[in-house]
């Protein structure tokens, strides 16, 4: 058996939508402001922001998504990819089509990526 996006989207009801990778750019800095914490500047550490900048329960979120989703070990910082997933939980319905995420692709190649990792470090 082949595990493919259209496999995901059809075993979870997931719909397909625009394939995307953590090496493409995000929706945009507008969008991760949509998650700061009011009035704050936010954190930056390298290319992502610390969790502590991010408004309740989307900081949680944010941390489900790293932990679970992406098997990262940096719990503490959210990077690009990760506040476009966010932003599709959070905006998904109101986001024109042609800019929808294909969730089952991000999480097959999250899991690509992860494994590849895991497989480096054990060889």
């Amino acid at each position: 058996m082949e595990i493919t996006p259209k496999f995901i989207s059809r075993v979870t009801t997931l719909p397909l939508g625009l394939p995307w990778s953590k090496d493409e750019k995000p929706i945009g800095q507008p969008a991760k402001k949509n998650f700061f914490q009011n009035n704050e500047t936010p954190v930056e550490d390298k290319n992502g922001i610390r969790r502590v900048s991010i408004q309740y329960h989307w900081d949680e979120v944010s941390y489900q998504i790293i932990k679970c989703i992406s098997c990262e070990g940096r719990y503490k910082i959210v990077y690009g990819y990760h506040f476009r997933i966010l932003h599709e939980l959070s905006y998904g319905m109101d986001t024109p089509t042609p800019q929808k995420l294909s969730i089952p692709y991000f999480l097959l190649q999250s899991r690509i990526h992860s494994n590849t990792k895991f497989q480096a470090r054990n060889s």
